[in-house]
């Protein structure tokens, strides 16, 4: 059976895709595969949680203070040294979904939103990350969550996440018990994010690019 990748799904859950091929995939969700309906109902999600984001103008403060205090900051580095960790297999994630290419319906603003949702995708695991900044603030906070497509049972707990320019690092955390992290930073030229991945002996790294662009317009 023909699994469909993650960009196809997210056409088909904003009715890009051809009549032919909408009912092809609700064939095969019809005839019964869980991971193909997993990773619908996940992208349905991100796209839900996008969208109402979209109200927004900014972030408050009083949210800002909450994302930093759910997730425990490490010291930098410390994990990054790891020779193990950086001998793993870099995987290069690629978008599958970005929240600023969705149709805005009449009457929205026109200024970019301060909220973007963007959908990773390297291997069989997906990164979903939110991109949140405040009002009057360089500093940009970055919320994710690491999954793996293929067996929702893959380990994601404690799992580092740094933000790296070179060789240094910016910035590090780790997640959550459910793949959940949150950083923060100030954008700037050559910047990614780095998950390392050591049970799966790889790394997933996301270029951080788009930040830095956002603050040159």
């Amino acid at each position: 059976m023909r699994h469909y990748e993650a960009g196809e799904w997210a056409d088909f859950a904003r009715d890009l895709v051809s009549t032919e091929q909408q009912t092809e995939m609700e064939d095969h969700l019809a005839a019964g595969c869980p991971e193909c309906d997993a990773l619908l109902e996940f992208i349905r999600q991100v796209a839900a949680t996008a969208a109402s984001e979209m109200v927004y103008e900014s972030v408050t403060p009083d949210l800002a203070v909450k994302a930093r205090g759910i997730f425990a900051k490490q010291k930098s580095g410390s994990r990054w040294q790891d020779k193990a960790i950086r001998a793993l297999q870099v995987l290069a994630a690629h978008l599958t979904y970005d929240s600023t290419v969705d149709l805005q319906t009449a009457g929205a603003r026109a200024n970019r939103a301060a909220s973007r949702q963007m959908l990773y995708e390297a291997g069989d695991f997906c990164l979903d990350l939110r991109f949140d900044r405040e009002r009057g603030s360089q500093r940009v906070i970055l919320v994710g969550q690491v999954a793996n497509r293929k067996d929702p049972e893959f380990p994601v707990a404690k799992v580092p996440a740094l933000i790296l320019s070179g060789q240094k690092v910016i910035t590090q955390t780790a997640s959550n018990e459910f793949g959940e992290f949150s950083l923060e930073y100030v954008p700037r030229p050559n910047l990614r994010l780095c998950v390392p991945l050591t049970d799966a002996g790889v790394r997933l790294e996301v270029s951080l690019k788009h930040t830095m662009e956002e603050h040159e317009n």
